[in-house]
């Protein structure tokens, strides 16, 4: 009997990990991200299922930092990774490398990459939109010749606005064909150069669904197109780039039909109103020239009539007019006499004497003045000679007194101090001046 081959758990967990890791290197999983868990550690742990298995995942902190997606919960995602066995527990897990949006999640983000391109080139600026005309008289209806949304458009169409003649240019409206079909029609609608309006629509559906409208080639030829545009597409959550560049966007193919015409019951009521209004104000007017005319007709006054009131007021102005000249006469009158008054005060003879008498007058009163001038300043005089005569030094001079200076500064000596034996000195008497030489000095008790 052959020994038997006993593996520890460590040597089966090793074994085990190396036959996975070699199957499977690294591959792609899609699935749905749950259970996810984020420890402090910077790593994240979450579960990868479907509908009917589930497999640990794991992502590194340095991976989750590469990477710029962060897994949610509930998120559908497209993982590749390395598939691998934790030995500890024996465990079946997988290593992150990669995590990108799967189905419906992908789609967006390319439409989203996409619809920032285009808006950054401008196409859904509102400086390019065509005004819609307000009675279109031919419409174009690019959609799918079957289904709901065509026999919507046709019915609500019809029932709004019936004067319009319909041009239906079917198209597919789904599938890998469509959007280049959907460029043609537009291009055809053009090239008619009947064409009004274009209403381009389709009924609801997913995402995939609704992919044409989001095509690139699609944006650009309805941003180029020459005739308006109208998007209805899909229902009022549904939303595609046709719908950005469109000139309006309406949420269903209904409200397409109904934003891209006058409705005629509507139309037929404001007729009604204008065609009451009109008629007012034709009776306004006639009522009003009719008023006018008789007016007038009770103005009217016969010529003899009338003859007589100008005759009337012709007398009237001629009366008026004599008084007014007897007046005028009358006020000229006066004002001559006055005037004649006034010269007579002003004659020169007159102002002449009166002139001389001021002249006497004034002459008279200057002599006054003079005189009485001429006594007042003689005893001036009088007063001012006789205090000089008080105070002259050679009045002093004759009752025996005498100046003593020097001879040289001619200054005046007072004090025996200021003179010294054998000094000059010049004395100044009443009727002569001696040059004299000092003999001695003696001073006096002034006491």
């Amino acid at each position: 009997m052959p020994p038997k081959n006993i593996y520890t758990v460590s040597r089966l967990a090793f074994e085990a990990r190396g036959a996975i890791e070699k199957q499977f290197s690294l591959i792609w999983i899609e699935g749905e991200i749950s259970n996810l868990s984020r420890p402090a550690s910077g790593h994240l742990y979450f579960t990868l299922k479907d509908k009917q298995s589930q497999v640990r995942c794991a992502l590194f902190r340095n991976r989750r930092q590469q990477l710029g997606v962060e897994p949610e919960n509930g998120k559908q995602v497209l993982i590749r990774a390395r598939v691998t066995l934790y030995e500890g527990r024996s465990e079946f897990q997988i290593l992150v490398e990669q995590i990108e949006p799967a189905g419906d999640g992908l789609l967006l983000m390319q439409l989203e990459a996409l619809k920032t391109k285009l808006r950054a080139e401008g196409l859904f600026d509102d400086g390019h939109k065509l005004p819609l005309p307000r009675f279109p008289r031919r419409i174009a209806l690019i959609t799918s010749p079957v289904g709901a949304a065509v026999r919507d458009l046709l019915i609500t169409l019809e029932r709004r606005y019936p004067l319009a003649r319909i041009t239906l240019l079917p198209s597919e409206v789904q599938g890998v064909a469509a959007a280049d079909r959907l460029c043609q029609r537009l291009q055809q609608a053009q090239q008619l150069g009947t064409i009004d309006l274009i209403i381009l629509s389709r009924g609801g559906g997913s995402i995939e669904d609704l992919q044409p409208f989001n095509d690139e080639q699609l944006v650009r030829t309805i941003h180029a197109c020459t005739v308006p545009v109208v998007a209805g597409i899909g229902h009022e959550s549904d939303w595609t780039l046709a719908d950005l560049v469109a000139d309006l966007r309406a949420a269903t193919p209904t409200a397409a039909a109904e934003l891209s015409t006058p409705n005629q019951a509507e139309l037929i009521t404001q007729h009604h109103q204008l065609q009451r209004r009109l008629a007012d104000a034709l009776n306004r007017h006639i009522t009003n020239r009719q008023q006018r005319l008789d007016h007038r007709r009770q103005r009217l006054i016969h010529p003899e009539e009338r003859l007589n009131q100008f005759r009337q007021r012709l007398t009237h102005q001629w009366q008026l007019m004599k008084q007014l000249q007897q007046n005028l006469v009358s006020s000229c009158t006066n004002r001559l006499h006055r005037a004649e008054t006034s010269l007579l005060h002003m004659a020169p003879s007159l102002r002449i004497t009166h002139s001389r008498e001021r002249v006497n007058l004034l002459n008279k009163l200057m002599n006054q003045h003079i005189a009485t001038g001429v006594t007042h300043r003689q005893q001036q005089v009088g007063r001012a000679a006789a205090a000089l005569t008080v105070l002259n030094p050679l009045a002093t001079l004759a009752r025996g007194y005498a100046v003593v200076r020097d001879p040289d500064t001619q200054q005046v000596l007072t004090r025996g101090e200021q003179i010294r034996p054998d000094d000059s000195i010049e004395v100044q008497m009443n009727d002569a001046n001696l040059n004299c030489r000092v003999e001695s000095v003696e001073s006096m008790d002034p006491s």
